[in-house]
């Protein structure tokens, strides 16, 4: 065997002895690198680092599709909950101003106790319009719970049949 080769054999004993290093990467010294690497277990302690690392990864990528997903279910169930109430708020709108054409035609009655009764449903009817447009603009601002909503719209239900009752 020539010098070199005893050279060579001895380096690679050498760096076989070697405590393995995961982090090394054994591209960047060439060669010897290379050989260190086969002997010392470099290589495959790398491919394990990096197996492990790639297993985190897609752990954490199913949790966040996951909580995508929850999030997603959440928002559709918020979005149905708006569409009843503004369907609702829809009907009610369309029975106030029903209401606000008979009021008128009363109030072009002759009687005084039709006309009275007239002006106090027109009034009470005024308020009624605006706080259908308060809990319209609350609710496209999303400021209202379901709960709250849903409350909101039943006690404007009540106020349009206490002046349908007038």
């Amino acid at each position: 065997m020539t010098r070199f080769g005893a050279f060579i054999v001895c380096l690679g004993l050498a760096l076989a002895g070697c405590a393995t290093d995961p982090g090394n990467d054994p591209h960047s010294d060439g060669f010897f690198g290379g050989v260190r690497g086969l002997t010392s277990g470099d290589y495959d302690a790398r491919q394990q680092q990096l197996h492990g690392e790639r297993n985190q990864s897609l752990s954490e990528l199913r949790a966040l599709r996951e909580e995508n997903e929850s999030l997603e279910s959440t928002r559709r169930m918020k979005a149905d909950e708006v569409a009843v109430q503004r369907r609702e708020l829809a009907s009610l709108k369309a029975r106030n101003q029903a209401m606000a054409r008979r009021i008128d035609q009363l109030a072009r009655s002759k009687s005084a106790t039709e006309r009275h009764t007239a002006q106090l449903r027109h009034q009470q009817q005024q308020k009624l319009a605006q706080n259908i447009r308060k809990f319209e603009s609350d609710l496209d601002m999303g400021q209202l719970t379901a709960t709250q909503a849903n409350a909101r719209r039943l006690s404007l239900e009540r106020e349009y049949n206490a002046i349908k009752e007038l």
